[in-house]
Parts: C-alpha cells; sequence; structure tokens
C-alpha cells in the first residue's frame, strides 16, 4: 500500500464498480444508527453538479482523459477508473447522450483508444502517471496493484454495461499488462479488499489475491481497537474504499456489519468533540498536499489520525471531504448524514465540487476527479436504492401435456438500468425460454413455455429473476398448471338440409367455438359431461342437449338454419334477374344471395323467426325496397314471391 499511497499523493483516490446496489436494511445489528433524515436531498441536481467536471475544458482534455484535479493535468489508473465508473452511473442517470461528441460511445471510444496504444513501461505494465493533454508518460515509474485492480474493476463494469465493447475492453486488459500486479496485493484492510476484486472479477486468483478477498473471513483474529465506544478491527479503515466498495461491489451482509460500526464510531466521536466527522482521503492546497484521515490507523496504532506517506502523522485539521459526507447519506440516509451533507454543500460550484471543510469550517479550494466521480456514484446508488426493481408477470397459466404458451413479463425501475433474466431450477417436463433475456429497463419479455407430452398433470412453480449489476435481484414466482390432457370433441354442424353449417358460434359447456367453412369445429382437452348449444351471433339455433366425453368423439350437430328460395319478379309479372338480395335478423347481417336469369336466388345461414329482406340493383348503389318474411322452424325451405320495381322506372 505505501507505493499506492505514494502515488495517489499525486493526485487522489478511489472509486469503482461492480456488481449489486446493497439493499436498504444493509444490517443495522448493534449499531444505533439514527433515523431517516428529511427532507430528502436531491441526488439528481448533485449528480448534475458533479458531472459538470467531466466537461472539456473543465476537468477533461480534448483527448477525452480525465484530469486528477484542475489545476493538475495528469492522471493515474485510478484517476481514470474513477472517470470510468462515473461514466457508466452519468448513462444510468441521463446525464450523457449516448450519440455525438463527447457522448457516451464517443468518450468509451476516446478511452479504449488511449488504453490501447499508450506507451508501457518496459517491465510491460502501464506508467504510473500520464499527461491527459498528450497521453504521455509523466513519471519513469510504473503503476501498482491498487491503482491497476481499481481500473479492472471500472473496465468490468464497462463491459457488464456496455457488452458492445466487451471485445475491446478484452483486448486492452489484456495489452496492459494489469494482471501482473496480482502476485503483489497486500492484506492490510478494506482497500486491498476492494481493489483485489479487480483481479478476481477478470479471472487472476493468486494467493494475495484470495487473501485480500478472505478479509471478511480473518477479520476477527486481527485484534480490536476502541474508537470512541466502538470496537473496530485492526485493519486500515477510512470511509473511501468502504464506499467504493458499498457502491460497486455485490458485497457479502457481514461487511455492513463493520461499515455500520465505522459510521458509529464517527457519530460518537461528533457526540464527544462536537466536531463533524467523516473521515476518508483526499487533497488540500498547503502542505502536505494530501492527507489520509485514519479510522483505523495501523501505522501508529491509533484511532481518528491524520497521516501522509511521506511524514508520517501530521498535525493538522481534520476535513470533512465533500466525497465522503454525501457517499456517507447516501448510503445511511439519517440526521447525521445529513448534518455532514449541509456542512459541505458550500463547496458546490456550476463545475463541481470542491473538496471539502476543515472541522473549522475553512473551503479547501481544489477540484478533483475523484470527489466528483464519487458523489456521481454515490448519486445513482441512493436512487436506484430508494426505487427498487420490480417485475410482473400475469397470473396462473393453465396448460396441457404437449402444447406451448408465450406470456409477457413487463420489467421496470425509476432508471435506465441493465437488466437480465434468470429463471430459478427447471422443472421436470417444461422447457422455458425469454426473449430478450437481457436489455435495459423499462423491458419486454416474451416467455415461451412448452411442456413435453409425458408431463405430470399438476402445479408447477416457476421462479423469474431480473437480475441488474446496480440494484438487488427482483423475482416472482409464476405458477404453471398442468391440466389432464383429456379427450378431443369433433362437432359438425349441419343446417336443416344437411349441408355443412359454417360461421356457428358451438358452446361447450364454458367453452366456445367457432364452426370453419365446412362446418366443423374441435374441441381439445375435454373429459366428461358438458351442455351443448349453438348460436347464429345472437340467435339460438339449436335445442340445448347433454354431451359426454369419455374418448375421442365425433358427433353432428342438426341445427335451426334454413335455406330461403327467392323468387324476384318486376310489377309486369317478368323475371327479376341480376338482383342482390340481403338478410337481416334485426341488426345482425345474416347474407347475401343474387337472383339468376330466372329471378331466382338461394338465401342461406337463415335462422328462424322475423327476417327482412333487401334489394338492391346489380351494382348495390340503389335500393329497391325492403320485405319481412317469417321463417318457421317445422319447414326447411320458404318461398315468398317478392315484387321488385322495373329498374327503368326507379332510374327515371
Amino acid at each position: 500500500m505505501k507505493g499506492a499511497h505514494l502515488t495517489k499523493i499525486l493526485l487522489s483516490i478511489l472509486i469503482s464498480l461492480v456488481l449489486f446496489a446493497v439493499p436498504s436494511n444493509v444490517l443495522m445489528n448493534h449499531v444505533s444508527i439514527e433515523v431517516k433524515a428529511e427532507p430528502e436531498v436531491d441526488w439528481l441536481e448533485l449528480a448534475r453538479t458533479a458531472w459538470n467536471y467531466f466537461q472539456p475544458g473543465v476537468g477533461l482534455s480534448s483527448r477525452g482523459l480525465n484530469y486528477a484535479s484542475i489545476s493538475w493535468h495528469y492522471l493515474t489508473d485510478w484517476d481514470l477508473g474513477c472517470y470510468v465508473s462515473a461514466l457508466i452511473d452519468a448513462d444510468i442517470l441521463g446525464l450523457v447522450p449516448r450519440e455525438g461528441p463527447m457522448g457516451m460511445d464517443d468518450r468509451i471510444r476516446k478511452v479504449l483508444n488511449f488504453l490501447a496504444t499508450r506507451p508501457l513501461h518496459p517491465s510491460g505494465v502501464p506508467y504510473g502517471v500520464y499527461n491527459a493533454d498528450t497521453g504521455e508518460p509523466g513519471t519513469s515509474g510504473p503503476s501498482n496493484p491498487s491503482d491497476a485492480g481499481r481500473l479492472l474493476i471500472a473496465l468490468y463494469r464497462l463491459k457488464m454495461h456496455r457488452p458492445d465493447f466487451g471485445n475491446y475492453i478484452d483486448f486492452v486488459v489484456e495489452r496492459n499488462g494489469f494482471k501482473n500486479f496480482a502476485v503483489s496485493v497486500p492484506n492490510n484492510g478494506f482497500y486491498s479488499y476492494f481493489y483485489a476484486h479487480g483481479y478476481y472479477l477478470w479471472g487472476v486468483q493468486t494467493k494475495q489475491v484470495s487473501d485480500a478477498l478472505g478479509l471478511l473471513r480473518t477479520i476477527r483474529n486481527r485484534g480490536m481497537v476502541d474508537a470512541y465506544g466502538v470496537k473496530l478491527p485492526f485493519v486500515e479503515i477510512t470511509m473511501e474504499p468502504i464506499l467504493h466498495s458499498i457502491f460497486e461491489l455485490a458485497l457479502p451482509e457481514e461487511y455492513f456489519y463493520w461499515a455500520n460500526l465505522t459510521l458509529q464510531a464517527q457519530i460518537n466521536r461528533y457526540k464527544a468533540t462536537g466536531k463533524p466527522t467523516a473521515f476518508t482521503e483526499g487533497g488540500l492546497t498547503v502542505p502536505p498536499y494530501y492527507i489520509y484521515e485514519w479510522i483505523v490507523d495501523i501505522y501508529s496504532g491509533g484511532t481518528f489520525t491524520v497521516w501522509n506517506p511521506g511524514i508520517r502523522g501530521v498535525s493538522i485539521t481534520p476535513v470533512v471531504y465533500t466525497k465522503a459526507a454525501i457517499g456517507m447519506h447516501a448510503i445511511w440516509d439519517n440526521n447525521y448524514t445529513l448534518m455532514l451533507v449541509n456542512y459541505v454543500m458550500k463547496t458546490k460550484t456550476p463545475n463541481g465540487f470542491y473538496e471539502g471543510v476543515d472541522e473549522n469550517g475553512n473551503m479547501i479550494y481544489l477540484m478533483t476527479d475523484k470527489t466528483n466521480s464519487i458523489i456521481v456514484n454515490a448519486a445513482r446508488y441512493a436512487l436506484a436504492k430508494s426505487r427498487p426493481l420490480t417485475i410482473s408477470a400475469p397470473g396462473p397459466i393453465e396448460i396441457y401435456p404437449g402444447e406451448s404458451a408465450r406470456l409477457n413479463i413487463y420489467i421496470n425501475h425509476s432508471l435506465s438500468l441493465p437488466v437480465r433474466i434468470n429463471f430459478g431450477s427447471p422443472l421436470q417436463g417444461l422447457n422455458v425460454s425469454a426473449k430478450p433475456t437481457m436489455g435495459t429497463t423499462p423491458l419486454n419479455v416474451t416467455l415461451s413455455l412448452q411442456v413435453a407430452n409425458n408431463t405430470r398433470p399438476g402445479t408447477y412453480t416457476l421462479t423469474i429473476k431480473a437480475e441488474s449489476v446496480l440494484v438487488p435481484p427482483a423475482k416472482i414466482n409464476l405458477t404453471i398448471i398442468v391440466k389432464e390432457p383429456g379427450y378431443t370433441l369433433k362437432i359438425k354442424a349441419l343446417d336443416a338440409c344437411g349441408d355443412p353449417a359454417p360461421n356457428v358460434t358451438i358452446i361447450l359447456g364454458d367453452l366456445k367455438g367457432v364452426t370453419s367453412k365446412e362446418g366443423t369445429v374441435t374441441f381439445s382437452h375435454v373429459n366428461g359431461t358438458y351442455m351443448l348449444s349453438a348460436m347464429l351471433g345472437d340467435i339460438p339455433v339449436s335445442d340445448s342437449q347433454l354431451v359426454t366425453v369419455t374418448s375421442d368423439t365425433q358427433i353432428s350437430l342438426k341445427l335451426k338454419i334454413y335455406k330461403v328460395l327467392i323468387n324476384a319478379k318486376t310489377v309486369k309479372g317478368t323475371r327479376a334477374e341480376n338482383i342482390i338480395i340481403k338478410a337481416y335478423a334485426g341488426n345482425q347481417y345474416l347474407s347475401t344471395a343474387r337472383t339468376n336469369s330466372s329471378g331466382v336466388t338461394i338465401l342461406k345461414n337463415i335462422p328462424p323467426g322475423n327476417i327482412t329482406l333487401n334489394a338492391y340493383t346489380s351494382d348495390g348503389k340503389i335500393e329497391l325496397g325492403t320485405w319481412n318474411i317469417t321463417v318457421r322452424g317445422d319447414v326447411d325451405v320458404i318461398d315468398p314471391e317478392i315484387v321488385v320495381p322495373e329498374i327503368r322506372k326507379i332510374e327515371a
């Protein structure tokens, strides 16, 4: 860590990446954390202000590389990781457009192009510092495990956020030799625990990386120190790596136990001294220019010390750094953290936030990438935590063996978040797939369900999970009822003359079907006794009858549907040929026919009752008249004589 500390003096510190944001009920056991603060902070406004630092002419060079500070136009890989992480969250929060100069895509390409072409140290790893304006090395020495691990975290997160850049990201990771640092990762506390994840996420598992990642497993064996009445482990503790880890890593619950104790120690110090306390690290405008505020200092054995790697302990007023105050409020959101936010709010400017305010109320007039990037991360975290991911799906799905079904799933969040769809344990005999399997909220997903022929009838539960790298997963249980297969009943509907009756609604219990042009309709998966009836539109055309189905069955159903013979004549008694006749039952249309050369036609599909006939000229434009007939149920054919006026007279 010493080499890492020295490098950070040149510019600043941390920020980071990765998987899930933490649930809001983060392990409050044994810690008297205060209640939720009111009113709430405008997180989007804070994020917009912090993001303004990363604009050309402020904290960003024309090459698309960030300045460690406005007055120092250099950067380390730690700084670059801070910028990449802030860029991802700015995209999620809608602070940066995707297209155009200095849009999201343009910024990503500029960063990756730099990593793909920058000069490397003779040892095959990056230099410790680069000039952000020229892209050339700013020192002769190599980088270090902490800076490399931190950038690896950010690049992994970028790959998850923008998989379309995945191949390019893979290339720059391999080209820069970051993984060579994995054998030098220390194991001294929350810093190394954080950046060791960078190597782990890229598949590097040296003993040193494994030891650093095992911090929580061994932390109780490191000894304890008293920090204003709170027992803390004797490891490096300051807020910087804790904030980064919570904002950007998938953490076990025990991590929050120690994080909460760390917060409580700072609250207790404030109560005992009246000094607002948010210990982290950051820059100064006077010597020694950069300090670490240790909550637990393993170098001196004390607590709440101020330290510089060049001169160790320093006598200087501690600073409430803006990033720590706002970051702590994003996580704990209580009256103490709100007090910290209000204390540092005077550091806000149109171009970002200054470093902080010391315990005597003096502002630190220094603006850095590390402060403003953490504030963007904190805003995304706070907004994502306060508005959880949601997933909705339809109610129970009923399906039969051998069949398939499709249904829609809707995943949403107040932010545009990348999400992935997963399912629980596979169900025997049920094949489930989703399209798409990943996307950005709001996301509509089509779920396809295929049930094998031999699937046992019963009730199954399918767990559908929506996961994001930014918020806790959401899940929903979908009930799938596989029903007994039953039998097939095929019904052939016939009119009074024994001909097929199309477009008739057949009602079988609660089931309905419409006959085809061949007069047939098929019901699947039936078993038992049903009431059978038929309707032509709104008109009953059969008597109700019981039908029992105990095997695959075919039946014929004779309907009260008739053919009506029309004999149309003119007023002179001559045949009225090529006349259009339309039949209605009330407002319900029944059928149309055209008279032949003998003036005769047959209207089909006519139910019993009062029927209205309308006659039209051959082109259908002129109505010739309207007549009413009565079709009785005891005859098959009716022969009304309809007298049609001569067309010439109508036209005249």
